[in-house]
């Protein structure tokens, strides 16, 4: 996976009123958690499980949205 320049162009999604983008390993998930601490940025992380999708993570990031 190739992280943009500006780390926060990654978060085109919303989930529970935050920035977030969902990922589908672990590694992807590391790399975008060390930019995130690199950029000084607030996150959290999510692991859901479900049949259909396996494991899924969502990294959000501790900012309101702007239209929230």
């Amino acid at each position: 996976m190739q992280l943009p320049t500006n780390i926060e162009d990654l978060f085109t999604q919303t989930f529970e009123g935050m920035r977030s983008v969902k990922l589908g390993s672990a590694s992807e998930t590391i790399m975008v958690e060390n930019a995130l601490m690199r950029a000084h940025l607030s996150y959290q992380t999510k692991i859901t499980r479900t049949k259909k999708h396996g494991r899924q993570f969502m990294v959000l990031l501790m900012e309101p949205t702007r239209g929230a």
